[in-house]
């Protein structure tokens, strides 16, 4: 029995975004109407998104957003909801917010196409978002919601069925230096031996020279990997960057056409599903995309229609364009560097919006919840602190029955410099996954 809901007009962002929240979340059928009298009429589960109540039926308040068709500055009216204030404010609903606007806000990362100070690397700061001010970044608030609106419908109509979701874990690999040492030549890392000594990094110079006589390279973490996958019978997938005279400072991944390197790529791709890491010069250089992309195929001999951005560098609605015309119908970039969270307010997968075009597109984004850079880098906590803030966002998905991603890079396991230590992060994110 599916649920009626009365719309005066179906836009496409209305019709996207309750496609997202009650077919992909909350898995229950729904048609929509524009005829008061068929709704009047009907005996199935309903409710109305108006400005205003048709009779006594329940009732979501619309607000302007979803209306629209183009993309402008919103003058943001917040409310209290609970402990949360809550944007999009409305007046004799059943709950006082637009809680499809909200949605639609989020989702389609509306905020990223207005006018906004970028970071050093051109990027959208999560300190700017929404819902970073309002304290649910961490929090897979759509999700949540969805959840919500679930209880209200189950109490006013019994009978309406949903089905249920399952919690799911997806583990991924960024390979931004597939090796410290190994395939970096004589010459490179005679002058590494050389700076190191300088800086009286003995520890650094035994690797090298270890290395070099043939045991393992530090970054060379892949047993490791495919053991402990294996172990919790995962799926990961590794994206690797392949850069030819990429950015010098942040393309330096081993030289594409190194025979290890090909090796490595070739074997990694019979166990796991492997995406392309479009390098940083790739966001000015667009054809380099394509470049990078069909050299990953002719290595793994396999159609490769994933990614994530290199640095995490997305320009709405620029990047994902690029990606499209690439032929790349998944994307896993959609999180933050500065901040673990959930970039698009959600955990669960969905189609990019295109707000310029206004439409949906075939391009699925997978946003994932948190990178170990950030964790490390920009938060600045130890490995039992990074514990406890993984297990804190694995719980909130789990709460949704969502899907928890995660963003590693194979370095971060090597044990070596400032990654030591770190191992035991990712040791413990797998174990919980499992509670």
């Amino acid at each position: 029995m599916p649920l009626l809901v009365y719309t005066p007009k179906v836009t496409p962002r209305i019709k996207y975004i309750f496609n997202f929240i009650f077919r992909e979340i909350l898995i229950c059928d729904f048609e929509f109407t524009s005829i008061v009298a068929d709704f009047a009429k009907s005996s199935l589960p309903k409710f109305s998104y108006n400005d205003l109540p048709l009779a006594d039926e329940l009732f979501f308040g619309c607000s302007p957003l979803l209306l629209k068709h183009k993309v402008e500055a919103i003058e943001m009216q917040l409310t209290e909801f609970g402990e949360q204030q809550v944007p999009f404010r409305v007046d004799n609903s059943a709950l006082p917010f637009d809680v499809f606007a909200a949605s639609f806000y989020f989702l389609s990362r509306y905020e990223e196409y207005l006018p906004f100070e970028a970071d050093e690397h051109q990027r959208y700061p999560a300190e700017l978002s929404l819902q970073y001010k309002l304290d649910v970044l961490k929090i897979p608030i759509i999700d949540n919601w969805a959840i919500i609106l679930k209880n209200i419908l189950v109490k006013q109509f019994p009978t309406l069925t949903f089905g249920r979701r399952k919690f799911q874990f997806v583990p991924t690999v960024d390979v931004d230096r597939a090796f410290q040492f190994k395939s970096s030549g004589l010459v490179k890392n005679t002058a590494r031996i050389i700076k190191a000594a300088v800086n009286l990094n003995t520890e650094k110079i035994v690797d090298i020279i270890k290395t070099g006589l043939g045991q393992n390279d530090p970054f060379d973490t892949y047993e490791y990997l495919a053991a402990i996958h294996e172990q919790y019978r995962l799926q990961p997938i590794f994206f690797f960057l392949l850069a030819r005279q990429g950015h010098e400072e942040f393309d330096q991944n081993i030289n594409p056409e190194d025979e290890v390197f090909k090796t490595l790529i070739s074997e990694i791709a019979q166990t796991a599903q492997i995406g392309i890491h479009p390098s940083y010069a790739s966001n000015i250089e667009t054809k380099k995309i394509t470049e990078e992309l069909i050299a990953l195929q002719e290595i793994t001999k396999k159609k490769i229609d994933s990614s994530r951005q290199h640095f995490l560098k997305i320009h709405l609605p620029q990047t994902y364009l690029q990606l499209i015309k690439a032929g790349i119908n998944h994307d896993y970039s959609m999180g933050y560097a500065s901040q673990v969270g959930f970039r698009a307010g959600t955990c669960t997968s969905f189609f990019w919006y295109d707000l310029q075009l206004e439409k949906q597109t075939y391009l699925k984004i997978h946003p994932f919840a948190v990178m170990d850079v950030t964790l490390q880098q920009y938060l600045k906590l130890n490995p039992v602190e990074a514990i406890a803030k993984v297990d804190e966002l694995m719980s909130n998905v789990k709460l949704v029955n969502g899907t928890f991603c995660s963003l590693w890079h194979n370095e971060s396991l090597s044990e070596s410099g400032k990654w030591k230590g770190w191992k035991t992060v990712y040791d413990e994110m797998l174990k919980n996954s499992l509670g």
